[in-house]
């Protein structure tokens, strides 16, 4: 208040703030959560190391009492387990997915991390779903905890409508979009190496996991309710249904170009000829540990527009795809981006310019 408000000569300010002895549900981590942006668990790492990651010219300062008191109130919190997150649950009875993490507070990333059977397995073991699971309910409940990474507005809805709606007669086929967000759901939930004439049964199959359709259909509200960006889509109107700056994996990412089978694409570099585009999937922050040094190639972004890529070293220039890599824009095609782990989901980037080196030398 009144101590923030600029005036000459007051360099800084200095807070005291007493408080007595806490109610014991009290949320310590909810309030350095909110000024760090870190996870829980993140959160004991910043109080041990004193909040190193916070921007320049601020800090956070506790003395040797109050740092061991939320620490253990950040510690405490960290030992709920699944049957306390049960009780919790059977306390707050019939309620959905959203509304249970919003009288919780717990991240929609606790209910999947721990492989119990995600948010219908809690329902489960705190007695209020007790109908019997579908044949190989294990995977469909890992896939769904696989889908976390969604934050493309119209796969959501996509999704939500297609889980709400009656199965067409004839569902579309790879060369619409409607049919590629079909097949990116396909290859979510019952892996890359599914056929996609199995297309047509996937509401079928999800038919036999009622209490799993259920969940996808809490989650979509709570996926939406996270997205945090504005996300362009790459080809308005086309039958690429890929978002700029959404986060797809790698299979959902190549379904969407119409690859029928993204299980047989292994390596980072893939031209999708019906579309006339290359994608290069690229590790930005690229280690020793995982990178060999014929592979440690220098891609990174030269300026908001240019982008600098190498190929792979065993691509000459004088080849035909050496040649439309340094010719793309003569020829028609375009370049896509994709940047991030290659072991999590990816964010796509807009077509741009690329300053590209063909037939790298090690």
């Amino acid at each position: 208040g009144r101590g923030l408000r600029l005036a000459e000569d007051k360099p800084c300010l200095t807070a005291l703030d007493f408080i007595g002895a806490q109610n014991a549900r009290f949320r310590c981590d909810l309030r350095y959560r909110a000024l760090t942006g870190t996870s829980r668990r993140g959160l004991v790492r910043q109080l041990e190391q004193g909040f190193p990651t916070l921007p320049a010219g601020c800090h956070i300062s506790f003395d040797r009492v109050s740092a061991e008191l939320v620490m253990a109130n950040v510690r405490e919190l960290l030992k709920i387990d699944w049957k306390g997150l049960s009780a919790e649950l059977r306390s707050l009875g019939e309620v959905d997915l959203a509304t249970f993490l919003d009288e919780t507070d717990v991240p929609l990333e606790d209910i999947y991390r721990r492989r119990k059977g995600g948010w219908t397995g809690l329902r489960r073991l705190a007695g209020l779903d007790e109908a019997a699971p579908g044949s190989d309910d294990a995977k469909p409940a890992a896939a769904i905890g696989r889908m976390l990474h969604i934050d493309d507005p119209e796969r959501l809805q996509f999704m939500q409508s297609l889980l709400k709606g009656r199965p067409a007669a004839k569902l579309p086929g790879l060369e619409s979009r409607q049919g590629r967000l079909l097949a990116m759901l396909q290859f979510c939930l019952w892996g890359s190496g599914e056929k996609l004439d199995r297309m047509a049964q996937l509401l079928d199959r999800l038919g036999e996991h009622p209490a799993r359709r259920q969940e996808l259909l809490e989650l979509i509200p709570v996926l939406q309710s996270r997205i945090r960006r504005l996300t362009p889509p790459v080809d308005p109107g086309g039958r690429v249904p890929l978002h700029v700056h959404a986060h797809y994996s790698r299979d959902e990412a190549l379904a969407a170009f119409g690859v029928p089978n993204p299980n047989a694409v292994r390596q980072g570099v893939y031209f999708a000829k019906e579309e006339k585009a290359d994608l290069f999937f690229v590790t930005l922050r690229k280690t020793e540990a995982h990178f060999s040094p014929s592979t440690m190639y220098a891609d990174r972004a030269v300026t908001p527009a240019l982008f600098q890529w190498e190929s792979q070293s065993t691509t000459s220039e004088a080849s035909p795809t050496g040649q439309r890599y340094i010719h793309h824009r003569e020829q028609g095609s375009a370049v896509h981006l994709s940047s991030g782990n290659p072991r999590r989901p990816t964010e796509i980037w807009e077509p741009r310019p690329i300053c590209m080196r063909v037939g790298r030398t090690t």
